[in-house]
């Protein structure tokens, strides 16, 4: 048995509160027993493993599933001289945040303790404590009571320099150190803040947003540790997330004069109505494909903007970084989803509704080259083009008329005519030859 990273005591809190209400007290009592069991390191038989646990092996076995479901447990299994030998590792516990951020944890958790005791939890566990209205708060930080020279923080001395090349390996070392996938260094970055006063333990609950800034500012590792080191509180060494955003957000929005990203030869000018409706790209889509795959969202925006005579706004900004940090798309497409909104409907400014509109229907077509993106905007403009059926418009009904609808006037006359007998015709006759006397003396007089 042995532990893959270190547990405090709030790794201890947290298993008793949010874990054990799910994997069971029998699993909590294991994890448990392998931390405190002696010689760890050395195999034991599992016959004494379960005597010194007071388990049989059913229960033994149940509640080691339930430890490794739980990301608790890593068990490994290897045959030698048809020996097999199990090695369990112990897996700290999740911060109580990141518990509550996991949904399968954070969605088992409420089905046992229900909502109102779960809303506690998370209080409990995520909120910091309050002082009470009659404490204040008057201790001292390490620089209130030292003095430091701030040249040597900056610059360490050659001898703590080389010494630190010869401290084992922290096997809890921070995910800075680890290699990316993507192209930001962050064991380069880790190097260049080894060097500083910067803790980057701090860091490891920051990778996404690092990753973000670097994906939506093109920001390279040397300057992403500028960044981390002003928005870092030397007395206190906290690193404060909100602070690093708008230090990169006031930068970005204060350069005056960068250099174009969108050079005279892009197709800035070009629309992409006009570009060819065939399968293969014409040159200006090419040319924007180009671009995009090359610039990251915040510099191409800018160069379109400086272009136009404009500026990025800080709302944009968010809208641009918003849709970055969703990991939706890649770069490029982001850049064309940018480029169709303020160049080919010649939009001022990101409308946030209209671009989240796109991006959700191009997730949905599964949009994941700028290519593809390209002909999404020509099936939009398309579809735009078409002539909308108004929906308040009421169905027109054709009603057949009768015959004796369809007969003129005058013949209508003589088929009434025809119905009346002799005398009823001499009587009408004689009654409009009186209203006709009549009407000619009131004319005489």
């Amino acid at each position: 048995m042995r532990l893959a990273d270190r547990l405090t005591d709030q790794s201890w809190q947290t298993l008793t509160q949010l874990y054990q209400p799910i994997i069971g007290p029998g699993a909590a009592g294991l994890y448990s027993a392998l931390f405190w069991l002696p010689e760890r390191d050395t195999y034991k038989r599992h016959a004494t493993l379960l005597g010194l646990l007071g388990m049989d092996l059913a229960h033994f076995y149940e509640a080691r599933l339930r430890l490794e479901a739980a990301g608790l447990l890593t068990t490994k299994v290897k045959t030698a001289d048809d020996l097999t030998s199990f090695v369990y590792e112990l897996r700290t516990p999740l911060l109580p945040a990141d518990f509550f951020r996991d949904d399968l944890l954070s969605v088992q958790l409420l089905g046992v303790v229900g909502e109102e005791f779960y809303r506690s939890l998370v209080t409990h566990n995520t909120q910091p404590a309050t002082d009470s209205a009659d404490e204040r708060d008057i201790t001292k930080n390490f620089l209130d009571v030292f003095h430091v020279d701030g040249q040597e923080l900056n610059q360490l001395p050659a001898t703590i320099t080389a010494t630190r090349d010869t401290l084992p390996a922290d096997a809890g070392a921070p995910a800075l150190h680890e290699a990316s996938q993507d192209d930001f260094d962050f064991k380069l970055l880790g190097d260049i803040l080894e060097h500083s006063f910067i803790d980057t333990r701090a860091l490891r609950s920051h990778r996404q947003l690092l990753l973000t800034e670097h994906a939506t500012y093109g920001m390279d590792e040397v300057t992403m540790a500028r960044y981390v080191g002003e928005a870092t509180d030397l007395a206190t060494n906290q690193f404060d997330a909100e602070q690093f955003k708008r230090l990169i957000a006031q930068s970005f929005g204060q350069q005056s004069r960068v250099r174009p990203t969108v050079s005279e030869a892009s197709p800035s000018a070009a629309k992409l109505a006009q570009a060819s409706t065939g399968p293969a790209a014409s040159s200006a889509e090419q040319a924007l494909i180009k671009v995009a795959r090359a610039t990251a969202p915040a510099l191409f925006l800018q160069g379109i903007k400086q272009k136009r005579g404009g500026y990025v706004t800080d709302g944009e900004q968010r809208i641009v970084r918003d849709l970055v940090s969703r990991q939706l798309f890649p770069d490029a497409v982001v850049n064309v989803l940018i480029y169709h909104l303020l160049v080919d409907e010649e939009r001022p400014t990101l409308n946030k509704a209209l671009m989240d509109t796109i991006a959700n229907d191009w997730s949905v077509k599964k949009v994941t080259s700028p290519e593809l993106a390209i002909q999404a905007v020509r099936e939009r403009q398309q579809a735009q083009k078409q002539p909308r059926r108004s929906r308040s418009r009421q169905p027109t009904v054709k009603e057949t008329l009768p015959d004796w609808a369809k007969k003129p006037a005058a013949a209508q006359a003589t088929t009434t005519q025809a119905k009346l007998t002799t005398d009823q015709q001499k009587q009408l006759q004689e009654r409009i030859a009186k209203l006709q006397e009549r009407t000619a003396e009131g004319k005489e007089e």
